[in-house]
């Protein structure tokens, strides 16, 4: 078997600007990333070509195959990720060199000193309202200053900075045009970012409509649930004669009240919809995958992935219910959706959590076995 595909930071000519460091920093740092991913995908294309030891050459090229495509498709998926960060550093980089004049800490000490001498200049002109009333300016000139702490005229204190108190003072008219204007930092977006978030907006737009959908499905229960006991309590209580006689068969058990069909169409929708969407995702964990059970709510333990879940999941959207084909083209069409072969070449390398991997790994392992010896009592029907 060939040995583990690498790859290295692309190589770049000298770059005489101040930028081949943060550019060679970030090739390095998604170089890296990639050489992971390409590690774990060599590792499962080694494990699934060991148990398919025995299997026909055309079945292992056609591994082979794939494994080759999924090299090429996360290569180039690291050449695009290198060249949006590597645009955007320089479109930040090419905005902070234009705004940076107007950062308030580059006020230049000739600046300083020409509004020091402009406020003396104030207080000793004979028209100056300082001047005329210096009866009432005998205290310190900035004292009206914005500090929580006053000034004592008792004892001498140095003003604070001219350029922070005076803008409180009589004179502050004279020179607030100096003010430096404020810097508003803009967000610089790229296509991929922003397509990335309306995908990830719609994707939460749509999980709060089917959450909202589903507590109400649940309140309904929650309500007819209640009717039910309430009517259950009220007859028993009614006749000693129909408490003796229901005594004497064995309690039927709560009977849960199934979806609409309008729900359970909706639920089908967004379950297809999530296997385009995962596809397209970098990363994946146990919440982005359409497990096979009838609930707007995501099961958060493998073991919610029961034999009769799975088969109120399969027969709910199926309208001939006993129609053997259309049943059985039901259960093909979810078995090569959960097949390992197929689900952990394509997906489990996407997600980073080992233990989460190893969770998604179970779990789908759980919903194959279910759904093949369902198709095999199926067919034996």
């Amino acid at each position: 078997m060939d040995p583990v595909p690498t790859m290295s930071p692309p190589a770049t000519p000298f770059d005489i600007d101040h930028d081949a460091t943060w550019k060679k920093q970030t090739r390095e740092r998604i170089t890296n990333n990639l050489n992971t991913l390409l590690q774990e995908a060599f590792m499962t294309h080694k494990a699934k070509m060991a148990k398919a030891i025995f299997a026909a050459p055309e079945i292992r090229h056609q591994f082979e195959e794939e494994y080759q495509q999924e090299i090429r498709h996360l290569k180039q998926l690291a050449e695009q990720e290198i060249q949006v960060e590597i645009k955007r550093g320089e479109e930040e980089r090419k905005w902070s060199k234009e705004t940076s004049w107007d950062d308030p800490n580059d006020i230049t000490q000739a600046l300083i000193e020409e509004q020091i001498s402009i406020l003396k200049h104030i207080k000793s002109s004979p028209s100056s309202p300082i001047a005329a009333n210096s009866h009432e300016y005998q205290k310190p000139f900035f004292h009206e200053a914005t500090t929580s702490t006053p000034l004592s005229y008792d004892t001498p204190s140095l003003p604070q900075s001219p350029i922070t108190d005076s803008f409180s003072s009589p004179a502050s008219g004279f020179y607030s045009s100096f003010s430096p204007s404020p810097v508003s930092i803009l967000s610089v977006e790229s296509p991929a970012d922003k397509e990335a978030r309306l995908r990830a907006e719609k994707r939460e737009k749509q999980q709060e409509e089917y959450r909202k959908r589903a507590e109400a499905i649940m309140s309904r229960k929650r309500l007819e649930k209640q009717w039910s006991h309430w009517g259950e309590t009220m007859s028993s209580a009614s006749s000693t004669t129909s408490a003796s006689e229901d005594s004497d068969h064995p309690a039927t058990p709560d009977i849960a009240i199934p979806m609409s069909n309008e729900d359970i169409a909706n639920l089908m929708t967004f379950h297809e919809q999530q296997w385009t969407w995962i596809a397209s995702l970098p990363h994946l964990e146990w919440t982005d995958f359409p497990w096979p059970v009838l609930s707007f709510s995501t099961p958060m333990r493998k073991e919610e992935l029961t034999l009769e879940a799975v088969v109120q999941y399969i027969f709910a959207p199926l309208k001939a219910r006993h129609d053997r084909n259309v049943v059985k083209d039901r259960l093909k069409e979810l078995i090569m959706k959960w097949h390992p072969d197929r689900f952990e070449t394509k997906y489990l390398a996407l997600i980073v959590n080992l233990r989460e991997r190893e969770k998604v790994r179970e779990g789908a392992g759980t919903v194959a076995r279910i759904l093949n010896d369902l198709l095999g009592k199926w067919n034996d029907l």
